[in-house]
């Protein structure tokens, strides 16, 4: 959960006041970093980390190991396709994310919620992670 996690966090932009109530330390710096009071450099998780550079400019997508999260971050930079993403609940929130998905496709409760709630079509209230929900307030504001 924590990579489909990780990766939604990358497509939501998130960067609202809050990351301090995050618990996990690399979500939170990543928060950080989304608002312009942190450092990629201090995030530990790699693939993340290498998320971080690219989406600063500073980074390639084939730093990230991660099969599955390099092939989304190509379909970020438009070089890619979310047919090749193998995890199925990544491939339909990159589907959804494109605009060629619906939520409803994700099997996890939490990211579907989540996948509702990015798409205005539900509340962060029904997710029961309390970091995602954390995060997902900070998306709706």
């Amino acid at each position: 959960m924590r990579f489909i996690l990780v990766m939604l966090l990358v497509l939501s932009g998130f960067a609202h006041a809050g990351c301090g109530s995050i618990n996990n330390d690399d979500q939170r710096a990543y928060c950080y970093v989304k608002e312009g009071n942190g450092s990629c450099a201090s995030i530990k998780d790699d693939d993340l980390r290498a998320t971080c550079y690219v989406e600063a400019g500073n980074g390639s997508c084939a730093s990230i190991r991660d099969d599955d999260k390099r092939k989304y971050c190509y379909v970020k930079e438009g070089n890619g396709s979310c047919a090749t993403i193998n995890n199925d609940d990544l491939r339909n929130a990159c589907y959804v994310e494109t605009g060629n998905g619906s939520c409803a496709s994700i099997r996890d409760d939490d990211q579907r919620y989540l996948c509702y709630a990015k798409t205005g079509n539900g509340s962060c209230g029904s997710i029961k992670n309390d970091d995602l929900r954390r995060q997902c307030e900070m998306v709706k504001r």
